[in-house]
């Protein structure tokens, strides 16, 4: 399995970690939110979603920092 396919499986498994996860309007990277906690039960979960995502900081718009340089914001 590629690292890909392992996020996508484990996004299947815990959809619920959908509230940790960020997602930019413009170029739809997904991240996760920058006030992740430390610790989410059950287990690895926080550790696991730092693993497979990077952190994602999103303006009040959605956009991420990177499309809002390019939007001159």
């Amino acid at each position: 399995m590629t690292r890909r396919s392992d996020k996508e499986e484990y996004y299947r498994s815990y959809p619920h970690i959908k509230k940790w996860i960020n997602q930019c309007v413009i170029c739809q990277a997904e991240g996760y939110k920058p006030k992740l906690p430390n610790k989410i039960e059950p287990g690895l979960m926080a550790e696991n979603i730092r693993l497979y995502w990077n952190e994602l900081e999103l303006n009040d718009t959605s956009i991420c920092v990177h499309c809002s340089k390019h939007m001159g914001e």
